[in-house]
């Protein structure tokens, strides 16, 4: 879907990652989180890459569905998060977004909708053609969790609010390493290779890049971050 017919509220942006380019919106995601922890989910098993000597990379992001032309866009994200993860979530109005160019540039889009999600990041597209636009983006909102209704279908992974930018900061991880870090918990998973590697995958990257960046989303460590 063309990002502006979604969000026309970016058309005004006077950015370079977004002025005059054609972007397709590929994706909606969602950061999910509590007064204690963020939440990630497991890809399924099909989709598990292979590494060297036959290890398995697992990968881990934010809950994610493709845009289907509702509106507000984010609607179907907080149904499929109810339905597969059993959990009932707000959704948090910045006023403002953050936009991660391919070249992992950050940009803020101030006086936005309230509507608007908090980040866009942004990737070249891996095929060529006459229809190609210019860079795919997926859409990432901030969903504080209101109540839990009962275990999840979809496995999940919990960091401590605190350790976030601890487990975003390596590439990936060891799977045994990361389970024996206090602030990390797999919730709801099946048996797990012991010998895979764990990686975060596109919106996570995305999130690492924004902690990254000097003086922005500290306010992710804070409990005072509540949805409407």
């Amino acid at each position: 879907m063309d990002l502006f017919e979604v969000f026309p509220q970016l058309a005004q942006a006077q950015t370079r990652a977004l002025k005059g380019r054609t972007l397709r919106l590929i994706a909606l995601s969602g950061i999910v989180y509590d007064d204690q922890a963020f939440y990630f989910e497991l890809s399924d098993a099909r989709f598990w890459g292979r590494l060297q000597q036959g290890r398995v990379a697992i990968g881990v992001g934010a809950a994610k569905i493709q845009p289907d032309g509702a509106f507000p866009p984010h609607h179907p994200l907080v149904r499929y998060l109810r339905r597969q993860w059993r959990c009932d979530v707000d959704f948090f109005p910045a006023g403002y977004t953050y936009v991660l160019s391919e070249e992992r540039e950050v940009t803020v889009v101030e006086q936005v909708d309230v509507a608007t999600p908090y980040f866009f990041v942004l990737t070249s597209p891996q095929l060529g053609g006459a229809e190609m636009p210019d860079a795919l983006v997926q859409a990432v909102y901030l969903m504080p969790v209101r109540r839990w209704g009962g275990r999840s279908r979809q496995g999940l992974l919990r960091i401590h609010r605190e350790a976030l930018g601890s487990f975003l900061e390596p590439v990936d991880w060891d799977l045994g390493v990361l389970q024996a870090q206090t602030w990390a918990k797999f919730q709801h998973t099946p048996a797990l290779p012991e010998t895979a590697r764990v990686r975060p995958i596109l919106a996570l990257r995305g999130l690492r890049d924004l902690l990254q960046t000097e003086g922005l989303l500290t306010h992710l460590y804070s409990s005072s971050v509540r949805g409407v």
